[in-house]
Formats: structure tokens, C-alpha cells, sequence
């Protein structure tokens, strides 16, 4: 029954962090010459990073909710503990990386 209970955490963490992945790779793939451009202070690169990572977070916010729903709520929690790393991802780009 333990193992279930990791499993359902390493489940939730793993969707989690695939929509912010998923979000980056439509944006580079929406403006292909971002990828050429490679430099985090481009304020241009940076909008685009932005939104592809609040995209992300939103397709989590759904997914946390649908868990929520389904009464999934191991799952929920792993998918609202793959949010750390998008929070990290905003600060570090707007009030670190200035």
C-alpha cells in the first residue's frame, strides 16, 4: 500500500512537470528563431519564456483540479509539488536575472 502511495506522489510530479516542458516546446516551436537567439537578458526571449511557463502552470492548475475531481488526491499533490520548479523558473527571470 506504501509503494501505491509513492507511486501515485512520483505519477503526479511527473505530468506535472511534463506541462511546462510540453509549453516550452510549443513556444520554441511557435517562434523558431529563439532557439537561435540563446540569450536569457533578450527581453523578447524572456516574454516568450514567461508565457510558455504560465501556460504550463495553467495545464497544471487544470490537471490539479481534474485530480481533485476524480479524487485522485495523491496524484493532485505531486502534480501541485511540480509547481516548485516554474515558481523557481519566475523568480529567477523576473527578479533575478534583471
Amino acid at each position: 500500500m506504501k509503494n501505491r502511495r509513492i507511486i501515485d506522489y512520483l505519477a503526479g510530479f511527473f505530468v506535472g512537470i511534463g506541462a511546462p516542458i510540453f509549453s516550452i516546446a510549443i513556444a520554441l516551436d511557435n517562434y523558431p528563431m529563439l532557439a537561435d537567439v540563446g540569450d536569457i537578458g533578450n527581453p523578447a526571449w524572456r516574454l516568450v519564456v514567461m508565457r510558455a511557463i504560465t501556460f504550463g502552470v495553467i495545464i497544471n492548475a487544470i490537471l490539479f483540479f481534474t485530480a481533485i475531481n476524480f479524487e485522485k488526491d495523491r496524484v493532485a499533490r505531486g502534480i501541485l509539488l511540480s509547481c516548485l520548479p516554474s515558481v523557481a523558473a519566475v523568480i529567477l527571470f523576473q527578479f533575478i536575472l534583471r
